[in-house]
């Protein structure tokens, strides 16, 4: 058997690299659990995940990004259970719910986390804006795609605009979870006969009798 080649120099730089951190989030996640976001510090990190000082900050440059890089990690993880649990063949109302329900249950996890998320998100600069900017677009054009679907079966009108739909469902949406944040009423149930309520007036609007 011929012996693995080790991996080039580069490579094995870039694995550490991704393996600090990862333990740099895992760390950040556990602290801002126990003590949330204001009473956690990036040297507490750096003690946690036992790494220099010096090492959090080539990593992320503040602690607002910190706090959005262990989230926004955890939100790719729920998006992709929500998609595994996706209902293909029921109603376009049933597939928006859907989303909704999941989404609303992950921010009501954690709500001091979540309202401090929430804020940080909107107004964090650098590069996080450019990554908040994406994941908004992503999120939108996944929508939009479900929507499609809608369309083609007949549940949605062939002359609608589906992106506008979509950014009206997605706003609707971050907007209810700002006013949540705001009143400090993470609560499931409520957010979800809101967004209800919203989904069927938009189907009224757009929708066909089919629909």
């Amino acid at each position: 058997m011929t012996p693995e080649k080790p991996a080039p120099p580069g490579n094995r730089r870039q694995e550490q690299k991704a393996q600090t951190g990862a333990l740099i989030l895992d760390a950040a996640r556990t602290l801002f659990e126990e003590c949330g976001f204001d009473g956690t510090t990036m040297r507490a990190v750096a003690a946690r995940a036992e790494v220099g000082l010096g090492t959090i900050f080539s990593h992320f440059p503040d602690k607002a990004s910190l706090l959005v890089a262990a989230l926004l990690e955890d939100l790719a993880k729920e998006d992709r259970r929500i998609l595994e649990t996706f209902p293909k063949d029921a109603p376009i109302r049933d597939q928006i719910l859907h989303f909704a329900k999941a989404g609303f249950g992950y921010w009501c996890l954690r709500p001091e986390l979540s309202a401090t998320l929430l804020r940080e998100w909107w107004f964090i600069k650098g590069p996080w804006a450019e990554k908040r900017r994406e994941e908004t677009a992503r999120f939108i054009e996944l929508v939009v795609r479900i929507l499609e679907g809608a369309q083609q079966r007949g549940e949605i009108r062939s002359e609608v605009g589906l992106q506008n739909a979509a950014e009206a469902l997605y706003s609707f949406y971050v907007g209810r979870l700002i006013r949540a944040a705001g009143e400090d009423r993470f609560d499931v149930d409520v957010l979800l006969a809101s967004m209800e309520s919203f989904v069927d007036d938009l189907l009224r609007g757009i929708g066909t009798d089919q629909g």
